[in-house]
């Protein structure tokens, strides 16, 4: 059922490429990869080892996981600041920042966020935003040195975790999904703010993050750059969901509702799953999503080869109830 689901969906267009892996706390119950890794200009077939750029679910997966391990640590608290916003406040999207910025068309991305970055007060409602987390990976080098070696040693190595990675070297490119051909999708959003940037890439993506800003950024600035195949992605969920990367009362603080939809990091209630549902999705057509024991796990490129509009919501709907029917 999920694969004729997911291949009439690569014959519909919506995405060349689909790797899955679904199942329970207790460990993946049913995957499979579909479609073409690459589709132009070669023709890679994808397999349950191909690396997908997993774009915003690096938001909860990494940087939301290492801020939550120094509030465990007791090295800093939720309510404490940083560069004038709680991390409570950065972690829920309660910050009033805008939603995005070019950071790159400008010369100290933090000082654009200072000066550019409001859209609203803080706490007056919920925008969703790359601002907040990339704040929040300035934090992590602050705390702990380095985010991308934090990040390894913190959650990659100790899940035993072999293709979660940042900054994936060039020997891995023919397992890596392509992403975009050239920059047109931010390119169109700064012609649509009036802001100029000469330096918009013009070939195909693929092995870098798709994300402009954490590619101008040096290969992800906290709010994407993860690369990751469905395997591990599921391995990350699973483990927060058992407590293994941050202790139990974190998670249910996390997975509360902060402020709207947002709890810590996670987004809450899925398509097609139940209110108490907690997970994240990303631009490059990826999502992770818990619910009670399930876990579910979707890894496409619907950008490749380009980033066309697409109704993934409903999708990502539908595979969930396509996998709950499947009794998975």
């Amino acid at each position: 059922m999920l694969d004729s689901f997911l291949q009439r969906e690569i014959d519909l267009g919506s995405f060349a490429a689909a790797s899955y892996a679904v199942g329970t706390v207790g460990g993946i119950q049913r995957e499979n990869a579909l479609g073409k890794a690459v589709a132009v200009p070669l023709r890679i077939a994808a397999t349950l080892d191909t690396i997908f750029d997993c774009a915003s679910i690096t938001k909860p997966l990494v940087t939301g996981t290492l801020i939550l391990q120094a509030v465990a640590a007791g090295r800093i608290r939720l309510e404490d600041e940083y560069r004038g916003f709680t991390y409570r406040e950065l972690l829920s999207h309660s910050t009033g920042l805008r939603a995005w910025l070019p950071l790159y068309a400008f010369g100290d991305p933090l000082r654009a966020i200072e000066e550019q970055g409001r859209e609203c007060a803080r706490g007056e409602k919920v925008i969703y935003s790359d601002l907040n987390f990339v704040l929040l990976y300035h934090a992590i080098d602050e705390l702990y040195g380095d985010y991308v070696t934090a990040a390894r040693e913190r959650i990659f190595e100790p899940l035993g975790l072999r293709n979660a990675q940042f900054r994936p070297p060039a020997s891995l490119r023919p397992r890596i999904a392509a992403t975009e051909w050239g920059q047109r999708y931010e390119r169109n959003m700064c012609a649509a703010r009036g802001i100029e940037f000469r330096g918009f890439r013009e070939d195909l993506m693929w092995g870098e993050t798709h994300d402009g800003n954490s590619f101008h950024g040096g290969g992800t600035v906290g709010n994407a750059g993860l690369f990751s195949t469905a395997r591990d992605v599921f391995r990350i969920a699973q483990a927060w969901a058992m407590g293994e990367l941050v202790p139990p009362d974190i998670v249910h603080e996390a997975t509360r509702q902060q402020m709207g939809d947002r709890g810590l990091g996670w987004q809450l209630s899925g398509p097609g799953l139940s209110p108490a549902s907690w997970g994240h999705t990303g631009f490059t057509g990826t999502s992770v999503w818990i619910d009670g024991e399930r876990i579910f796990v979707l890894l496409t490129n619907r950008v490749h080869p380009c980033a066309a509009p697409i109704a993934m919501q409903k999708i990502r709907g539908e595979f969930h109830r396509v996998a709950l029917l499947a009794g998975s």
